[in-house]
């Protein structure tokens, strides 16, 4: 018997309605498949930021010497971040017995998982589990949050933290009397934080505050029980603060010293500003465009009474940020989940099928499909998109695999119009359009990885230099060596600031070894004694580096 298109239309109603009713295992499930996705790349690329190079050596010194600290990275102790992030890093590589490149991200991975959680959570709390499915699948299949899913950084645990001190102040101040637990979570997130990444993590102070005026006013304040909960939350600092404030240097360390801190923030006399919060919203594609829809949203609804602490939060938050010096793609990374609350409000509530949103969401459908045919358009031109070895930029290079990805991209904003024009569902178009980039990163996990260590094959590298190394003489890196080569090779590394202690070592028949840059290598050469030699060579282009031994 043939059905009608009322009957089919009642059906998936129905597969809606059984999934809204059943949401812990649709959330499993959403969960595993991140997993699943963020799993793929993981340990295939290198480490060669040195942010995730120190991570990595942290936690290797954890591994060999204990939970003593401060622990030192070449002879220095590492005073700029508190220990939680690369304890969770030697915790999980402890059943091998190494720090790799394969255990070293799990850690992300999980705290990539635990904010999703708590992204379901917060819209869950606000609008009901379908806004927190909608919420968790814009989050999970931005482009910013899935790189740092698996990168060796303190940001992704940093942003599950703040997450949940969101969930726990809303829940907090959602009721007269807040609850034990809701307090308890409160401060316990707020301790996590910090033991992630210090005093930074005091923005919670003002964006919490701005969360709680929006709420309740000052009232809201008091049942919060504040000055007790901080009180908590210095004693459970102590465990690291004091072995750090007892280190000489203390002063210098961002983690330990507000002064410190303050300059790296707004010292703009020592540091170009870069534009602010560029580099995150791009990261945020596509689903930055639906700030289009939340204006619009925020016009209309009704329920945005109930959204104005979430909209005070991010506000703060963003404007903090804004005013750092520094301005990195992953500061932003904490207002991801809190915008795709947002974003789900706008596609699941009470005003997203009016004809003013319905407008909005397909023209960003529209503008979308516009950017997926010039991209197509490139293909066949043969135009590649260069790139030097970083994530985002070995992503965006899709010369080999791109007409796959291209038609997914469009096949998926079809059925994103479709569910626009034929069932008025912006929540519907919204979830086409995380299923297609859920598949567009299921296929660049596996590839990405390849392309951007083929910018810098230090892994083949160290693997050959290794047995060349004199033992306990430590390299000589000049102008600069990443530590990327100390945890390869398993050696110590020095720098050296001035050329003239590397020309002086030139000098003296070869003993031990140089990293440099090929042009200072080849400056130096003629003048260097005969036997030195380049005995191998890591890199590309600017990267590019050549480490200078004995001949053979």
């Amino acid at each position: 018997m043939e059905l009608s298109a009322q009957a089919l239309e009642r059906e998936r109603q129905g597969a809606a309605s059984r999934l809204v009713a059943r949401p812990r295992l649709a959330l499993i499930a959403l969960l595993a498949l991140a997993l699943v996705i963020y799993a793929i790349p993981l340990g295939e690329r290198s480490l060669w930021n040195q942010d995730e190079a120190r991570q990595a050596l942290l936690a290797r010194a954890t591994l060999r010497h204990g939970l003593r600290l401060p622990v030192k990275v070449r002879d220095e102790a590492y005073l700029n971040k508190p220990p939680l992030y690369f304890w969770s890093v030697a915790l999980v590589s402890w059943p091998s017995g190494h720090v790799s490149q394969h255990t070293a991200a799990i850690p992300s991975v999980v705290a990539a998982l635990a904010a999703l959680a708590g992204t379901f959570a917060i819209a869950r709390l606000l609008s009901g589990p379908v806004a927190g499915l909608v919420a968790v699948a814009v989050v999970g299949t931005s482009p910013g949050f899935y790189l740092h899913s698996h990168a060796l950084l303190p940001d992704m645990a940093l942003t599950a933290w703040l997450t949940w001190v969101l969930y726990f102040l809303l829940a907090a101040v959602g009721d007269e009397t807040p609850s034990r637990a809701h307090l308890l979570g409160l401060y316990g997130c707020i301790a996590g934080a910090m033991w992630i990444k210090g005093l930074p993590a005091l923005l919670v102070v003002p964006a919490g505050a701005a969360a709680v005026l929006a709420a309740r006013g000052r009232s809201g304040f008091a049942p919060l029980r504040p000055l007790l909960g901080f009180a908590v939350v210095a004693v459970l600092m102590l465990p690291w603060a004091i072995p750090y404030l007892l280190t000489p240097g203390h002063d210098s360390g961002q983690s330990t010293d507000a002064g410190t801190a303050l300059a790296w923030y707004l010292n703009r006399f020592d540091r170009v500003s870069s534009i602010p919060l560029t580099g995150g919203l791009i990261s945020f594609l596509p689903w930055t465009l639906w700030g289009a829809v939340l204006v619009a949203w925020w016009r209309r609804a009704p329920e945005r009474v109930a959204y104005r602490p979430v909209v005070a939060w991010a506000a703060v938050t963003m404007f903090l940020i804004a005013l750092a010096v520094q301005q990195r793609a992953r500061y932003l990374l904490p207002v991801y989940p809190v915008f795709a609350v947002l974003v789900a409000a706008a596609v699941t509530g009470i005003t997203a099928r009016t004809r003013a949103l319905m407008r909005v969401n397909t023209g960003i459908v529209l503008i979308l499909a516009a950017l997926a045919l010039v991209q197509a358009t490139r293909l066949v031109l043969g135009r590649r998109v260069g790139h030097n070895a970083t994530q985002l930029t070995s992503m965006l290079d899709v010369s080999r695999e791109g007409p796959l990805l291209v038609l997914l991209v469009l096949v998926g904003l079809l059925l994103a119009l479709h569910a626009l024009w034929t069932r008025g569902s912006p929540a519907a178009a919204v979830g086409w359009i995380a299923a297609t980039m859920a598949c567009v990163l299921f296929v660049e996990g596996g590839l990405y990885p390849a392309r951007m260590n083929e910018q810098m094959p230090i892994e083949a590298f160290a693997e050959a230099m290794r047995p060349r190394l004199e033992k306990d003489v430590p390299i000589l890196g000049f102008p600069d060596a990443n530590l990327a080569f100390d945890f390869y090779l398993d050696h110590p590394v020095q720098e050296v600031a001035k050329v003239n202690v590397i020309r002086a070592t030139l000098d003296y028949p070869a003993s031990g070894n140089l990293l440099l840059r090929p042009s200072t290598w080849h400056e130096l050469r003629p003048h260097a004694h005969r036997s030195w030699c380049v005995i191998g060579q890591a890199g590309r282009g600017t990267r590019s580096v050549v480490m200078v031994g004995p001949c053979r």
